[in-house]
């Protein structure tokens, strides 16, 4: 687990730049892996959009990576969607959403995408999203402490390595 990559996964929305990971002779990063599983799956199709269109619209180009929408806690990671989001006059409610894409907000600028699956069980820890959820929680301590011991650092909407590296940073 501690040989993967940060990569840029999305630096074209106006005010967050999405980061992901690729483990280490991966073909695929991990975000990659959670649009294939859905992408063709005609049941789940919509809410895999619903997350994208959320994800690159409105948090990526209108609102930032605001707090609210990153309030489904998962231990050391967020859940994407919320139940429900609050956007001046309107809510919009995410409760039949079945799919689970986890993440780890950095600030209002920068997001870290991991893999996700569709939510079987009352906890993220059971059903299909296990595996997503640990891997997600491993990753997420693995950057916190590259963070702690200033192996990389944020700059402006970048994740830079010791060495000013923006791109493809090992872990």
């Amino acid at each position: 687990m501690n040989n993967f990559a940060l990569e840029i996964w999305d630096d074209e929305s106006e005010k967050v730049t999405f980061y992901t990971v690729r483990n280490h002779n991966a073909k695929e990063n991990e975000t990659d892996k959670f649009i294939d599983k859905f992408i063709n799956d005609d049941k789940n199709k919509e809410s895999l959009q619903e997350i994208i269109t959320l994800l690159l619209e409105e948090i990526g180009d209108k609102y930032g990576a605001k707090h609210y929408f990153f309030k489904r806690h998962e231990k050391n990671v967020t859940a994407l969607p919320p139940s429900n989001v609050r956007l001046e006059e309107i809510t919009i409610y995410f409760y039949d959403n079945p799919l689970r894409l986890y993440c780890l907000r950095l600030n209002d600028e920068l997001v870290i995408l991991f893999n996700g699956d569709l939510k079987t069980a009352q906890t993220a820890q059971d059903g299909k999203t296990s595996m997503t959820f640990y891997e997600a929680n491993s990753y997420a301590h693995i950057i916190d402490e590259a963070r702690n011991d200033k192996t990389i650092t944020i700059k402006g909407r970048n994740i830079v390595s010791f060495d000013n590296e923006v791109y493809n940073i090992e872990l």
